[in-house]
């Protein structure tokens, strides 16, 4: 039985949009924010919740940082606490809307409905 090679075990990591591989430091860095920005995803809003490495340091992944870019556009495009919960409003309302679409297209869809015809 051949084992994982550790080729193998990187080209996961490195395939992988989750994989938590950046320092604090450095995806401050790429993304042009103080690290304070970061920990305030972590700790004020909840958004990002970091990976932590065995010393207890915050690791993110790449899907994290692309999702705290999109956050510092938000700001940087002068988005308010009231836009930002205006666009939440609008954003559940579209989601419950495409629910309901989706669940009439389940029931009009159904196994049921195909034997009977």
């Amino acid at each position: 039985m051949s084992e994982a090679r550790p080729t193998d075990r990187a080209d996961r990591a490195f395939d992988d949009a989750d994989y938590p591989a950046y320092t604090m430091g450095r995806a401050s860095e790429i993304l042009g924010v103080t690290p304070d920005f970061l920990r305030s995803l972590d700790n004020t809003t909840g958004l990002l919740t970091p990976a932590r490495s065995e010393g207890g340091h915050r690791r993110y992944s790449r899907a994290q940082l692309r999702l705290a870019a999109r956050v510092r556009e938000l700001l940087d495009q002068g988005h308010t606490v009231l836009s930002a919960v205006c666009r939440i409003a609008e954003l559940e309302r579209d989601l419950e809307r495409t629910r309901a679409r989706l669940a009439e297209f389940d029931h009009t869809h159904s196994p049921e409905q195909d034997s009977s015809e």
